[in-house]
């Protein structure tokens, strides 16, 4: 997850506002703000947030790896253990073993 120093939450925000404004396709602006509106505890936007990047981009490894971990935090673990699957599906076939094996090891902790 993206977490950005508290002073510049505000800043950055409106950033990906703007970018979500001049490009409102682009996947990763709304991932980017998901993780801002978590750090500002706006779960709520954060999913809405989580749930557009995925729509944009279904191959957005990250997107679904943050959403199925506020997935857990709202108690819904077969939708997290669903998220953090495609997660890990997706890092493994982009050749991103390191994240592979985080999201692996976030898996077998929410499946306990």
């Amino acid at each position: 997850m993206l977490h950005v120093n508290s002073g510049d939450n505000r800043e950055a925000l409106t950033d990906f506002n703007r970018a979500i404004e001049l490009d409102p396709n682009f996947s990763e602006a709304y991932n980017n703000r998901g993780n801002l509106r978590l750090d500002s505890e706006d779960r709520q936007g954060a999913l809405a947030d989580f749930n557009r990047a995925i729509e944009l981009n279904p191959s957005n490894a990250t997107a679904h790896y943050n959403r199925g971990l506020l997935r857990v935090d709202f108690g819904d673990r077969q939708g997290a253990v669903a998220d953090l699957q495609v997660a890990a599906d997706l890092f493994q076939a982009s050749g991103d073993m390191v994240n592979y094996e985080k999201v692996r090891e976030d898996l077998r902790r929410v499946q306990q």
